[in-house]
């Protein structure tokens, strides 16, 4: 077995590698300057130009030639795309196993291009578009997406040929070029003839003589993989970003200019945010290369004069400018022309660009410096130090947070931004050492916040938590992080404690109305939250006291909260003015203490209910006022008011069930004050011989009787108790009592029995006195005088026509459903009422049949 190689061996094998290459392949130094670079950073090459310029050898040579030291072989993958290429040519054949186990396409990605470390596409723009995009995104993800699986390849870096000029590409498909262009890191074009004649002689000479490429130089992938660990060690400083940035626009700018100049000209860099984080891998990977040829003691920093190497990832590579000139003069396909111009354009461009870019980073110190201003942070720090001032703390710490992450390009502006912040930090560990100052309510009696001003408090958390992020970003400042966490955790626990205090001290605030500790809870919370928020900052720093504080947090969070419900209980115990609409008054205190729960439930959901429970009292009182004191004149529109009240209490969040039933003993009052009053003695005399015939009789029965008439108000008090069935206690059969039933039925059954009696005297006047006996009709004479006087009494009227005797049937019924006295009592005036019926009913039908009789 071989030895691990060393990183200087691995650099030997690498320079002899490329300078046996070079010395084969002449006048191809670009294009294995960016082959190199794009080994280093693991990135992509597309190499363009007719056919007969060694594109394919080329490749062949390098990537076939890179041997894994545990098989001796290479990992390659190599493939000629044409037009009947298909994506499992490419990726690897699909799984039948799996297919026809499982129905999922599963592809077998080690026979595929993801499988092998390298890979070369001859001809690849010879696929078909679609399939071209497919190639682009697993050879940029190295991975292959599949459903929800995703499988991740081995493949580092592909070489990809094709005959054809980048104007063909264009002409054919712009967008497939723009695809190109923005995923590959390095495109070459290669001349088909050679710029130095001695070039051609050399090429010649070893046709004659039958000389064939003698490559013996070795690489291996384990050395290679030496190097690439080296790429990811080089350091780019700020300055050397800055500048990769300024390159970037620069040159976007300068291209797109010649694009309006030369409508046939396209930039072959598409500068995307992904072109410029690959432009930094491409830079670190040429400070490797120079470390490997020319400079082996090199520190793998890069420096501005490593931006020169970017032209190979920026531009189209070919022949440097001179070879490009000869070149052009003996150029004749008009396209070999119009490339070797873009590779002169760009590479003249790229120089201006340069030019300039290093002009502004020398005077770049001084230009980012006016820029930070750090003076204005370093007057603020001072001041602060002077007279603390929370807002001015935050914002100062912002700034200096934006300024000092990442941290200026500049190193040398760094330090009077660090001077500004170890300021601030002293500033407010100084205010950390001075603790809470005393709480002071403003002038109208509100609490103030924590901090001692209204709402200063939050203010300061702010502050703190603003310098704390500070120093826990700023890896000058981490060291003075512990001490801080420890200085804010003392701190928060004063606050905690004071907030606590605020709280139970407007217990002796009179005049605080219900809003008031609705604001103040909020505010409190507000405060609380600030402090929980800013002790989570403190873990890194001081995590003994994150337990404290969560202790502390919520024990006073249980404080606040019991003190602000003994508040608002006292608020609403005290007399309060009468309101004009007792509804709009519970209305009112439901949405108030809606309002307070809620904000008291933020501060400590262990402790609900408030609401219910202040409210009940007024549910109460309101329940009591509308049902002791609203008029009514029939049991159905008490019934009414009843069922608002409940709905209204429900409606507020209120159980109607208890209020109701605390109301029941008020509410059969009034039904038994409407019982007596209905059952006052209503005169009832005997109707007089001429009132009987001549219709009197029936209109002092209309007007004393039928309008007072209480029918149905024993049904409807049933009915008034069946509503109010959900508040009956569970040992109860009914609501309402024995005695409200009785009442209302004695008087109801005492006004049936004053109506029946007049009825019986009315028509046993009218049949024995003023008809003849239902024998003595004999003939339709008779009966016609007989049914003359009949109408005239208007009986049949009230009795057929306006059912009368129906109704009080009815009412009858309901009453003689009861059990005991009033029960037969009832049952026996339905008899009566029978008998009237009966009379009645044989004498009008005697009559009626004696008048049809023929």
């Amino acid at each position: 077995m071989t030895q691990p190689s060393t990183y200087p061996q691995a650099a030997q094998a690498f320079r002899r590698f490329f300078g046996e290459l070079r010395d084969t392949y002449l006048e191809r130094e670009t294009l294995f300057t960016q082959i190199e670079l794009a080994l280093l950073c693991r990135e992509h090459v597309l190499v363009v130009g007719p056919p007969g310029t060694a594109k394919s050898a080329i490749a062949s040579s390098v990537l076939g030639r890179i041997l894994d030291e545990k098989t001796g072989g290479p990992s390659l993958f190599s493939k000629q795309i044409a037009e009947s290429t298909v994506q499992t040519d490419l990726i690897g054949p699909v799984d039948f196993k799996v297919l026809t186990e499982t129905g999922r396409t599963e592809y077998i990605t080690d026979d595929g291009m993801l499988g092998a470390v390298h890979a070369f596409l001859d001809e690849v723009f010879d696929g078909r578009d679609m399939l071209l995009r497919s190639i682009l995104n697993v050879l940029h993800e190295r991975e292959l997406k599949h459903g929800r699986r995703v499988t991740s390849g081995r493949i580092e870096c592909a070489i990809m040929t094709s005959n054809r000029y980048l104007s063909e590409v264009l002409a054919r498909s712009p967008e497939l070029l723009l695809a190109f262009a923005d995923r590959l890191s390095f495109i070459a074009f290669v001349p088909k003839s050679f710029a130095r004649r001695a070039s051609r002689a050399a090429m010649l000479h070893r046709f004659m003589h039958g000389s064939r490429p003698d490559l013996r130089a070795a690489l291996t992938l384990q050395q290679l993989d030496l190097l690439q660990e080296s790429v990811t060690k080089v350091k780019v400083s700020s300055q050397i970003l800055e500048g990769v940035e300024l390159l970037a626009d620069g040159l976007e700018r300068s291209l797109s200019a010649q694009v309006a100049k030369l409508p046939d000209y396209v930039p072959t860099k598409y500068f995307s945010q992904r072109s410029v984080v690959k432009a930094m891998w491409a830079l670190k990977a040429a400070v490797v290369r120079d470390q490997i040829y020319h400079r082996p003691d090199r520190q793998l920093e890069a420096t501005i004069d490593d931006l020169e190497s970017l032209r190979w990832f920026f531009l189209l590579g070919g022949p440097p400018a001179a070879e490009a000139e000869a070149l052009l003069k003996v150029a004749v396909d008009p396209r070999e022309r119009a490339q070797l111009e873009i590779v002169r354009l760009e590479q003249r461009t790229f120089d201006e660009a340069l030019a300039k870019v290093r002009n502004e980073l020398v005077s770049g110190v001084e230009r980012e410096a006016g820029s930070l201003n750090a003076a204005e942070d370093v007057g603020a720090a001072e001041a602060l130090s002077r007279n603390f001032q929370p807002g001015m703390a935050s914002v100062t710490a912002q700034r200096l947070l934006v300024k000092l992450v990442p941290g200026p390009r500049h190193q040398d502006n760094r330090a009077p931004l660090l001077g500004a912040a170890r300021g601030l930090v002293t500033a407010v560990e100084q205010r950390l050492a001075r603790g809470m100052v005393p709480l002071q309510g403003d002038a109208s009696g509100a609490p103030a916040g924590v901090g001692g001003q209204e709402r200063g408090g939050l203010q300061l958390l702010s502050a703190f938590k603003d310098v704390l992020e500070l120093c826990r970003s700023v890896p000058e400042l981490r060291s003075q992080l512990a001490p801080m966490c420890e200085a804010t955790a003392r701190l928060l626990e004063q606050m905690l404690e004071m907030i606590a205090l605020s709280a139970e001290g407007v217990e002796f605030e009179d005049g605080l109305k219900i809003e008031g500790l609705v604001g103040l809870a909020d505010n409190l919370e507000e405060e609380i939250s600030q402090v929980s928020s800013l002790s989570g900052l403190l873990s890194e720093g001081a995590p003994s006291a994150m337990e404290r504080l969560r202790v502390a947090d919520m024990a006073v969070r249980r404080r606040v909260v019991a003190s602000l419900r003994r508040r608002a209980a006292a608020a609403f115990q005290a007399p309060r003015p009468a309101r004009r609409d007792p509804f709009e008054a519970l209305a009112a205190d439901s949405r108030r203490l809606t309002q307070l729960e809620q904000s008291l439930q933020s501060l400590d959901p262990s402790q609900p209910g408030l609401k219910q429970e202040l409210l009940q009292p007024l549910g109460m009182a309101y329940a009591r006022q509308v049902l002791s004191t609203t008029p009514f004149e029939r049991i159905e529109q008490y019934a009414r008011a009843v069922q608002t009240v409940a709905e209204n209490l429900r409606q507020e969040g209120l159980s109607p069930e208890s209020v109701l039933h605390e109301c029941r003993e008020a509410m059969e009052n009034r039904l038994i004050e409407h019982a007596r009053s209905m059952s006052r003695d209503v005169a009832s005399p005997p109707p007089a011989p001429s009132a009987v015939v001549n219709g009197d009789a029936y209109a002092f029965y209309r007007n004393t009787f039928s309008v007072r008439a209480p029918d149905g108000e024993l049904a409807a008090l049933l009915g008034l108790d069946s509503q109010l069935a959900f508040a009956r206690q569970a040992s109860a059969a009914s609501f309402l009592s024995d005695n409200v039933r009785q009442a209302v039925a004695q008087a109801e059954l005492a006004f049936a029995h004053t109506r029946i009696k007049y009825l019986r005297s009315w028509l046993t006047q009218l049949l024995t006195a003023l008809l003849p006996e239902l024998e003595a009709l004999k003939g339709r004479t008779e009966a016609e005088r007989a049914f003359e006087r009949l109408v005239k009494s208007r009986f049949p009227l009230l009795a057929l026509k306006e059912g009368e005797l129906v109704r009080l049937r009815g009412v009858l019924g309901t009453l003689g459903a009861m059990q005991g006295e009033l029960g037969e009592a009832a049952r026996k005036l339905a008899q009566q009422l029978r008998g009237i019926d009966e009379d009645f009913g044989r004498f009008s039908k005697r009559v009626l049949e004696l008048r049809s009789a023929s």
